[in-house]
Formats: structure tokens, C-alpha cells, sequence
């Protein structure tokens, strides 16, 4: 799993992409609904003792291996198999050792990671997740995976997160200029095809670890093609920013990624994964989730969040006409946000009535979709004749995908792929700067 991570300065810079950093604590892992039963008995002394690599002064154990193994296999939807878990273990080792990497940079700058923050960083896997408040425990007992394997891996990126912004926050500062480059670039691009994507990239360092990196990436590829989910594998082993979203580069427009990445793309079909492509930084897996034109909103997919207050005529809840014409006159002078209307709502204590949530507009028909598609935000309806009395809407939002992202989300984009390829440029200068010895 990576949060800060970037490509390598070498590697396929994108020249674009949507923020990255914005809920990057919030997806620090995802643990399934599975267990890890089964092929790894319970730890033995031997297990945590036999060392699988010293990094600098500390030591990962073999037993540590097994244990963030056992995370993956539960996120994953692996098979649970000795053969299973031979086949990632090295690149479980390599996140290992990253992690080590991060944990003693933290402890170099005095950086410490307090249970404030930890706490903070559980609720977020919580809420990304859609484990219930305070149930990060129970979830966790109830998958098997070891507790400190799971904390462990929290506390060295909410630590590396730290690091980067003591060490690179000040230094990046984004210009009117750089913005103007890429607004230039998009209205260039209007119209055209872009890509929503994900993707697993394997970095090769020195040219003699190729044959290892692609050998990885065929295993990877061989448990995704298997049915093995796409976004816990990119967390663990993707050396790229994106592997902290589950691989989600999101939508990629032509010339943001290398040539032979935007040829891959263009020659699969939607749902597809692609083979292991190389580039000039390392190899990478994609997979084409939807296609769509770039900077053209699209009305089809647009969501409208939706508030709404029924006035019953019929019914034990029914109000008699006089109440009702009353009511339409406090909507009328009183009601400006979807939360007044609500307020109402819960006030009055009729039935149908408060927020509805966010809706496709594909899912409308009839008077109901031509009231709502002509109202702006929190702008109140006319009452809406129905089968049991009226009914009066309100939207509170409306998301319709696509369109010109603005300049300040530009600039907070370009700021944080700059943090990006600084924490990636780092990590690589810690990784050979650092004393490894593998023993397994």
C-alpha cells in the first residue's frame, strides 16, 4: 500500500490526473469479508524468530511475512493456499521492507505518529470501509488477520505522510503559469476520448530485477484474471500514488500517459485487464473501467440529491386543505436550503418526507423527472399533484459528470503530484541508501 508514493522520476508521469492526496488516509486498506483459515497454522516460536531481512538495524521476520500475507488473502479474495502464498511473497517482503524504510525515516525526524492521530486514521479505514463506528476491532477479530500487522501498516503511512510534509511541503508552489499550461491542455483535449482507470505499477530499479518485477506482475495479473479483486492487490504492491486509492488513477485524458500505456488503453475493451506493459520506469497492469469524452458533462449520468416534504390528503397522517395551503406559504417565504426544508419536514412528522439522497436521473419518469430537471439548487418546487395529495421537491445538489474541472482544483492536483514524485524520489534514495539483507 503506498500513499505518498509517486512514479519514478523515470517512469510514466502523468501530466494531469484528478487530486490524489485529498482522502488519501482514508484508504490505507480494505480487509473482506474472509478469514484466513487454513493454510498457516498458528505462529510458532521458530516462525517469529527466523529472520527473513534485516533493514539497517531492524528485523522483519518470517512470521511478520506471513501475517501481512494473511491481510492480503482476507482483502483479496485469494485462495488461502500454500502454493497462493509462495507466489506473493516477495512482494510482500518489498512492502515490508518499504514500510521499514518509512518507520525509521519517521524516527529520524522526530516524528512520531501519536494515538490521536492513529485513532483518527482507524476511524478513516472505518469509514472507508463501511465498518460501523468503533468497529474496527470487531472486524478485525472476525477476519483473523493479526491486529499489529494491520496497526503497523497504519502507523508507517500516517508517519510517511508526516515526513513528506516536513520535508517537501514548503517547497512546492504552484504558479498561475503551470495552471494556465493545463487549462490550455484540457480545452486542447475537449471532446475527446479519455479513460477511467486503474492500474498495479512494479518499478524496476536496476536493470537485473527486470526478470524478477515481471515475473510478479504475471503473478498478480494470474490472481486478477482468477478473480481476485483489483484494489487490495494495488494497495499492497503498486509503487505508484494511486495504489493508496486501490489503483484508481481515475480519468486519463490523451497525453497524460506514456505511449504505449494510451495504445494499451485504446485497444481494450471497457471491464478489460491488460497484460503486463512496460515502460521506461517499470511494468504496469491496467484496467479500463468506462470511457467518456473529455471536459463534456454528461447529463445522462448526472445525480440529483433530492429533499422532499409530502402534504397527505388521505391517510392518518392527512392534512386537511386549509393546513396545506398554509404550509406552502411558510415553504414559499421561509424555505431556502434543503436543510430548512427538512427541518420542516421532521417538524410536521409526515410520512415521505425529509432527504431522499442522491438519485441518477436515469431513474426518473413522468412529471416528477421534469419538475426536478427544471429546478436549480435549493430551489423549491411547485406542489406536485400525486395519488394521496401533493408533493413538494427541492435539489440540493447536482453532480453531472465531466465539464472543466476549476482552476483551484487544478492547482491543488499539481501540488500534490509534485509532494508525489518527491516522496516517490525519496523512498528510492532510502531504499538504496539502506543497509537490506534478504535471508530468505
Amino acid at each position: 500500500m503506498r500513499l505518498l508514493e509517486a512514479f519514478t522520476t523515470t517512469g510514466p508521469i502523468r501530466k494531469i490526473r484528478v487530486p490524489l492526496l485529498a482522502a488519501m488516509a482514508a484508504a490505507l486498506f480494505f480487509v473482506g469479508p474472509g478469514s484466513v483459515d487454513g493454510a498457516r497454522a498458528q505462529p510458532s516460536a521458530d516462525m517469529v524468530l527466523r529472520i527473513a531481512a534485516v533493514v539497517n538495524d531492524d528485523i522483519i521476520s518470517v512470521y511478520d511475512i506471513e501475517a501481512r500475507t494473511d491481510l492480503l488473502v482476507a482483502s483479496s479474495g485469494m485462495p488461502n493456499t500454500p502454493e497462493m502464498r509462495g507466489r506473493i511473497r516477495d512482494q510482500v517482503l518489498r512492502a515490508l521492507i518499504d514500510e521499514t524504510l518509512k518507520l525509521q525515516e519517521a524516527e529520524r525526524l522526530e516524528l512520531g505518529v501519536t494515538d490521536e492521530e492513529l485513532a483518527r486514521a482507524v476511524r478513516q479505514v472505518e469509514q472507508q470501509n463501511r465498518i460501523p463506528p468503533g468497529g474496527f476491532e470487531d472486524f478485525i477479530q472476525a477476519t483473523g488477520v493479526d491486529r499489529e500487522t494491520t496497526m503497523r501498516q497504519i502507523r508507517a503511512e500516517v508517519a510517511w505522510i508526516k515526513s513528506i510534509r516536513v520535508l517537501f511541503a514548503g517547497e512546492v508552489n504552484i504558479t498561475e503559469e503551470q495552471v494556465d499550461i493545463v487549462v490550455n491542455r484540457l480545452q486542447a483535449a475537449r471532446g475527446k476520448p479519455e479513460h477511467l482507470v486503474n492500474e498495479i505499477y512494479l518499478p524496476v530499479d536496476n536493470p537485473s530485477e527486470e526478470g524478477r518485477v515481471l515475473e510478479n506482475a504475471q503473478r498478480l495479473l494470474a490472481e486478477l484474471r482468477a478473480g481476485a479483486s483489483f484494489a487490495p492487490l494495488a494497495r499492497q504492491f503498486s509503487q505508484s500514488p494511486s495504489a493508496a486509492k486501490g489503483g484508481r488513477l481515475g480519468w486519463v485524458r490523451q497525453g497524460e500517459l506514456e505511449t504505449t500505456l494510451e495504445q494499451a488503453l485504446q485497444a481494450m475493451p471497457e471491464g478489460a485487464i491488460s497484460e503486463p506493459i512496460r515502460t521506461v520506469g517499470g511494468f504496469h497492469i491496467l484496467q479500463l473501467v468506462d470511457r467518456r469524452l473529455t471536459a463534456e458533462p454528461d447529463p445522462d449520468k448526472a445525480r440529483l440529491s433530492i429533499s422532499q416534504l409530502a402534504l397527505p390528503s388521505s391517510g392518518p397522517k392527512a392534512l386537511s386543505s386549509a393546513t396545506r395551503e398554509e404550509v406552502k406559504t411558510v415553504v414559499r417565504q421561509n424555505v431556502q436550503t434543503c436543510e430548512d426544508l427538512n427541518a420542516l419536514a421532521e417538524e410536521m412528522d409526515v410520512p415521505n418526507s425529509g432527504a431522499v439522497g442522491s438519485v441518477p436521473v436515469s431513474s426518473l419518469r413522468g412529471p416528477m423527472r421534469d419538475v426536478l430537471l427544471g429546478l436549480g439548487e435549493n430551489q423549491v418546487s411547485e406542489p406536485l399533484r400525486t395519488p394521496n395529495g401533493e408533493l413538494i421537491l427541492m435539489v440540493c445538489k447536482r453532480e453531472v459528470p465531466g465539464g472543466m474541472p476549476t482552476r483551484e482544483d487544478i492547482r491543488e492536483q499539481l501540488r500534490q503530484e509534485r509532494l508525489e514524485a518527491l516522496a516517490n524520489g525519496h523512498l528510492r534514495t532510502l531504499r538504496q541508501q539502506a543497509l537490506i539483507d534478504i535471508r530468505i
